[in-house]
């Protein structure tokens, strides 16, 4: 993917409130989706201003979040409005600062709302880089595999949602980890002790490459996290396609969320909500970092979410096979790489290691799991020989 650059004119159109950035195939925004999590109607909202102003498909991220691509630039006003009306950017100062990543329970929607709430409420935490990575997770989620800096760690909650039981929960503990260390912390103060962490690495920060608490030289990582005792991080496996209890886990072939798969959302959250006697489309649906998509009470509706574009099983293709964006929506490459992975797709070992496609070296969108990389293929052949390779 080719390094984008700040959009001036963009800039200049919209201070404060949302700064595009231009690559080979026009501007593109990144939409601000904390853990991942969005209501159906939102997801549709955002699929109608793709199509639009836009790419129509949407770019689901190795960060759970959205992207819209091929936009004009300068952004046009209606579409800056729509985007500022979804609460997709918080503000100009925070633009950078949406890096949330949590494991899809739905018993882990509070911490990850006070996470977003305490980080948005402090404007010196603007200055985060936008590499830089929080989590929230499970004890032994799957979240925990990514390349984070700090961690909230807790069981989740029950699935009511009554408030003597939200309020009992609150009074558990959650676990903050940061460089290989962790503290236990009230459930209630766990965002508060997480964000500290993040503010005495801006402290300790004395250049704009200092991009992960890792980059950090030894001496300053130390006290990151006073009182932290040596902690073993566990991770578990990404849900696979398919049904995960009532629930429905629906993986987006090279991350990219067509209309027809938006629309077949709609259908489903559509007539979940219809015959719970509800006519809002307002069903959370979860981004995941794995490029998928948990659909609550969806368990049942597979073949429907297959037949408009997801992978809904777990002997699918796509559940090792990846791609960076390619040309022609990348300078740095001529390598159509999404069409070469689609030639390949029917010929991959689903049994086999992860493979990647790129068109340089520097590997946009891998997977964080151990994969093989392919680089620059003419063909469909290389791809397949570059995952016999590694395995």
């Amino acid at each position: 993917m080719s390094t984008p650059t700040p959009s001036r004119s963009g800039a200049d159109r919209c201070p404060g409130l949302l700064t595009p950035f231009v690559s080979a195939d026009g501007a593109m925004v990144r939409l601000r989706v904390p853990g991942g999590r969005v209501d159906a109607a939102s997801l549709l909202e955002i699929s109608s201003l793709a199509s639009r102003f836009g790419n129509p498909d949407i770019t689901v991220t190795s960060r759970g979040s959205l992207q819209l691509r091929g936009l004009p630039d300068p952004l046009p006003r209606e579409l800056i409005t729509a985007i500022d009306d979804l609460g997709l950017v918080p503000s100009g100062p925070h633009d950078k600062a949406r890096n949330i990543v949590g494991d899809p329970h739905a018993g882990l929607d509070d911490l990850v709302t006070a996470l977003d709430e305490e980080l948005l409420a402090d404007p010196g935490l603007a200055e985060l880089p936008g590499r830089f990575l929080l989590a929230v997770a499970s004890p032994d989620g799957p979240v925990l595999a990514e390349p984070w800096d700090v961690a909230v760690i807790a069981p989740p909650l029950p699935e009511p949602t009554l408030p003597e039981v939200r309020r009992r929960s609150l009074e558990g503990t959650a676990q903050v980890v940061a460089d290989g260390r962790a503290v236990t912390v009230s459930r209630a103060r766990a965002a508060a002790t997480a964000l500290d962490v993040a503010r005495r690495f801006l402290a300790a920060r004395t250049d704009t490459r200092t991009w992960n608490l890792r980059d950090l030289p030894d001496e300053d990582r130390g006290d990151l996290l006073p009182g932290g005792s040596p902690f073993d991080v566990v991770a578990g496996d990404p849900p696979e396609p398919g049904p995960a209890g009532d629930d429905l886990v629906a993986l987006v072939p090279l991350g990219l969320l067509t209309p027809a798969m938006v629309e077949g959302l709609r259908e489903v959250a559509g007539s979940r909500e219809s015959s719970q006697g509800s006519s809002h489309l307002d069903q959370r649906i979860v981004v995941t970092p794995w490029r998928s998509v948990v659909v609550p009470g969806a368990a049942g509706r597979a073949e429907e979410l297959a037949a408009a574009g997801f992978a809904t099983a777990a002997d699918s293709p796509w559940t090792v096979l990846t791609a960076c964006a390619g040309a022609p929506s990348c300078g740095r490459t001529t390598t159509r790489t999404r069409d070469l992975a689609r030639e390949a797709a029917p010929f991959v070992d689903v049994a086999g290691p992860a493979v990647h496609v790129i068109g340089c070296e520097r590997s946009c969108g891998h997977p964080a799991r151990a994969h093989a990389t392919a680089l620059n293929p003419t063909n469909a052949a290389d791809v397949v020989a570059a995952q016999h390779e590694k395995a």
